[in-house]
């Protein structure tokens, strides 16, 4: 994969030829068009896999973009150029736990890219209907395929697009023709053992993190057909929801994310890292808001706890349950 520079100073190539672009002919029709909030972010002005409507306008025709929302909103109206990115593919045939261990499929989600007319070395864009959760489990799953170019968030989603008056389509995409070879980077994953082996009975090694709510952290909200209920022992609850600003249907500002994830939920940018949730994409926000923090080595669990919770601490897969233990980081909540 390109390392975080190469992927930044595309980027910024990009936007300087958006700049000039803007520039002459100005954007949202006239000078008096109001935008809409979140046609600009802050989380887009400085992480480096973050763009706004402002940002996509200038520079639609040099990026890919993939529509991960519903197959009924995406055929009513999207973006000119999306592709649908449905996420049965995502959560269903890229990769799971077995008892043989993990094990990833992305022949699928590769042929998907090359109807797309995605290759690996593209700039793709990654939007749903706000920022929310399938954007980001996207965006982990290029990642772990290896892919090359940068894959950046749309932050505020088609809401903001459709909102700033941008031009949408409801014609179907012709199929691309492409051919996308994965190259799995499995550094962005956490498997089962990679957990367990930094989990003892008395508390983690590294920074585990559980993105789901806490009532399901304390075991008390109990979802699926598992044999237990709670958290990774040593695991620090940060519902992924407070990474999102509701109101504004985007991502919290960076400074606001430095206060959750660094400040008070006292991560460093050095320690190794893992987000997990009940299926690995809440978990995706997680992961995707310490990469753009500039965490060196974050990754999701990718079984998340549908699958540690099928698991038994007799074979080392410690937990822990009740009302008010481990660690509640509440920031935003």
């Amino acid at each position: 994969m390109q390392d975080r520079q190469t992927r930044t100073s595309r980027r910024a190539v990009l936007a300087s030829a958006g700049a000039a672009i803007a520039a002459t002919a100005g954007c949202l029709g006239s000078a008096n068009d109001e935008p809409p909030a979140a046609y600009t972010t802050p989380a887009a002005a400085e992480f480096d896999g973050v763009v706004d409507s402002q940002w996509l306008s200038e520079n639609l025709g040099d990026v890919h973009l993939l529509d991960v929302r519903d197959e009924e909103a995406f055929g009513e109206s999207r973006i000119p150029g999306a592709y649908h990115f449905p996420d049965s593919e995502m959560l269903d045939s890229y990769a799971e736990e077995t008892p043989d261990g993990f094990e990833a499929s992305p022949d699928v989600i590769a042929w998907t890219l090359s109807q797309a007319g995605i290759e690996s070395g593209d700039d793709v864009v990654v939007y749903g209907a706000d920022s929310n959760l399938w954007e980001t489990y996207a965006i982990y799953t290029l990642n772990a395929l290896g892919h090359e170019g940068t894959v950046s968030l749309l932050d505020g989603g088609f809401s903001v697009w459709d909102a700033a008056g941008e031009e949408t389509t409801s014609s179907s995409p012709e199929a691309g023709e492409a051919s996308y070879e994965p190259e799995l980077d499995t550094g962005v994953v956490a498997t089962r053992e990679f957990v367990a082996e930094n989990v003892e009975e008395d508390g983690a090694a590294i920074p585990i993190l559980d993105m789901r709510s806490p009532a399901e952290y304390w075991g008390e909200d109990q979802r699926g057909d598992l044999d237990r209920f709670g958290h990774v022992t040593g695991a620090t609850n940060l519902n992924f929801v407070q990474s999102i600003d509701d109101e504004e249907g985007r991502l919290r500002s960076p400074e606001d994310l430095r206060t959750l994830w660094i400040d008070d939920a006292g991560l460093s940018r050095d320690e190794t890292a893992v987000a997990y949730c009940q299926t690995a994409i809440r978990a995706s926000v997680g992961w995707f808001v310490l990469d753009q923090l500039g965490f060196e080595d974050v990754r999701n669990y990718e079984g998340s706890w549908a699958d540690w919770g099928t698991l038994t601490e007799e074979n080392g897969y410690y937990y822990t349950t009740g009302e008010d233990t481990g660690t509640v980081v509440d920031t935003f909540a």
